[in-house]
């Protein structure tokens, strides 16, 4: 079977890039053959091999052209990771140029579903949705969210959960290695940007009192956020806890961490921290990895850290409140037969959704996708004639935007 997976990829610095790698890994490991079409600006550049194809997103005419590009390729199923953000036009909506004129079998994988989309927001969704095979989510408030509000049949769309790494060192080895042995850690982990209540965290952790406990931050500024305005957020923070006295409490790693560097990370947190300040958010990488790497973890209530955190497998707080978090954290720290259920459950969770397991529900979709959609015979004639006609029309693709093998 040959799978393409559309979305940004390394080595842009972004949630979805890194998912979109995660998702190609994972099918690799499962046996299937799987090529990447990077969304792209005019400034990236060196994609690894995997990417045969690289799209502009701001040409809207370059969209058509990569879906004659697919096409003539015969993949038998195609994934679209879809953010609003990846694609040019109103809500994104140049994307639909490309899935207008797709002929392979479409799955849509949704990272953000809004529950007051705009009236463009809306149409983009409804019209993905018409066109693809299937959807797919990462928790079942989106399910609930996409009938009810953007009026999708519950059968069209199923719940593939973010995958986990399978990490490849213990907790023990992870302190030593980044000298934390005596330390009982609490960590934060994502590109830095205003939308992350981090200091809200800070605020909490001028509230506790134990020798030991040590806040890390680990993660470079979003890159959109540094051309914005520069380093000033991650500047506020380092001015906060210098000012609430935590120097050596509260530290700063400010790197865009690697795969090896992030596992090491988290399995060196006892406890692990999202204190976004907006419900509306319907998955996390960051909180998912926490979770499989055996971390007790503290969230606001946001719609993914809700649904994920279910059945004791970690602890809300309110939005914006530092004493509620302080209180949370400090109960683990004098608990720890507490702190140890918290990261027992989410251990057990993790087993159940690594990477490899699943790229094997995602490959189980597309072959019961694949069984559910014959092609007529008056189809594969059409097909035939089209791919007869299609190497002279290939011509006219622009060649930046294909990469020879």
């Amino acid at each position: 079977m040959k799978v393409l997976i559309i979305g940004t990829y390394l080595p842009r610095q972004c949630g979805i890039a890194t998912f979109t790698h995660d998702l190609y890994k994972s099918l690799i490991a499962n046996g299937q053959e799987v090529d990447v079409l990077a969304m792209i600006d005019q400034s990236e550049h060196n994609h690894p091999k995997e990417v045969k194809y690289k799209l502009l997103r701001e040409e809207r005419q370059a969209y058509k052209e990569a879906a004659a590009w697919i096409n003539a390729q015969k993949y038998d199923a195609c994934i679209l990771q879809h953010e609003f953000g990846i694609f040019d036009g109103d809500a994104g909506n140049y994307i639909l140029e490309l899935i207008n004129e797709l002929e392979v079998p479409l799955i849509s994988n949704l990272h953000t579903v809004l529950e007051k989309p705009s009236v463009d927001e809306l149409a983009v969704i409804q019209k993905i949705a018409a066109k693809s095979d299937k959807i797919t989510v990462m928790t079942k408030r989106a399910i609930t969210m996409l009938n009810q509000v953007y009026h999708v049949p519950f059968h069209m769309i199923q719940v593939i959960p973010h995958g986990i790494p399978n990490f490849k060192i213990s907790a023990q080895e992870a302190k030593e290695e980044l000298g934390l042995e005596d330390k009982t850690v609490m960590l934060s982990f994502g590109l830095l940007g205003r939308n992350k209540g981090y200091e809200v965290a800070i605020d909490a952790v001028s509230q506790v009192k134990h020798d030991n406990f040590v806040y890390i931050i680990l993660g470079a500024t979003h890159p959109n956020v540094l051309l914005a305005e520069g380093e000033s957020y991650k500047n506020s923070l380092m001015q906060q806890a210098a000012d609430l006295g935590l120097n050596g409490k509260v530290l700063f790693v400010n790197k865009y961490a690697s795969d090896k560097l992030l596992q090491t990370y988290l399995k060196a947190c006892d406890i692990y921290v999202t204190p976004y300040p907006n419900e509306n958010q319907i998955s996390s990488g960051t909180l998912t990895f926490a979770l499989g790497a055996g971390a007790a973890v503290l969230s606001t209530p946001y719609w993914y850290a809700v649904d994920l955190l279910a059945e004791g497998k970690g602890k809300l707080f309110d939005f914006n409140n530092a004493n509620q978090l302080a209180l949370s954290i400090n109960q683990l720290l004098e608990d720890p037969l507490h702190m140890a259920s918290y990261r027992e459950k989410a251990l057990a969770y993790g087993k159940t959704i690594t990477w490899k397991n699943i790229g094997k529900k995602q490959i189980a979709l597309i072959h019961t996708i694949i069984g559910k959609r014959p092609i007529s015979k008056s189809k594969n004639i059409i097909k035939d004639l089209k791919n007869q006609i299609l190497p002279m029309g290939m011509k006219l693709i622009s060649q930046r935007s294909i990469v020879n093998n």
